[in-house]
């Protein structure tokens, strides 16, 4: 699943991976005022920690993974619990908004505007949770140091 925050966070490489859920709440957002988005909301599918950085070509991927591999186990679950919400939370919002449009399509605006807006609630205070755990774990050579704040939002 995914890395986690410590050393990963340094390199932006975890706020790379919690952005594929930023776009997603941002076509959420967007789409009851542009229904056209609703093609590319159907197919969108949430990757794991390591399938992001294995078909990502930025510099650092190889060394996030190794990153997590060496990560305090505790660390390491509360990320993966937070990631697990994450993954639940989007695909429910996929799931809700594909049912309506195939019953309903857009002929309820007011309906699909307050699934969305809904959604896109519950995804921001998750990933809000992400970051924070992402922003208190200190990095590799802050051990017992109280953990300086990072600029790595999603």
């Amino acid at each position: 699943m995914p890395a986690s925050p410590a050393s990963a966070a340094d390199h932006g490489l975890t706020s790379a991976y919690l952005n594929q859920f930023d776009e997603m709440v941002k076509l959420i957002e967007k789409l009851p005022e542009t229904p056209g988005l609703i093609d590319n909301f159907m197919t969108w599918q949430p990757m794991s920690f390591q399938d992001y950085f294995s078909a990502a070509a930025m510099p650092g991927r190889a060394s996030a993974t190794d990153v997590y591999a060496s990560l305090n186990r505790c660390v390491r679950q509360n990320f993966e619990g937070v990631a697990e919400d994450l993954d639940r939370k989007a695909l429910g919002a996929v799931a809700v908004i594909r049912r309506h449009y195939k019953t309903h399509g857009e002929a309820n605006p007011e309906v699909i505007s307050e699934i969305c807006a809904r959604a896109g609630h519950h995804l921001r205070e998750v990933l809000g949770r992400a970051n924070e755990l992402v922003n208190r774990v200190p990095a590799a050579g802050e051990r017992g140091r109280r953990s300086r704040p990072r600029a790595s939002q999603a």
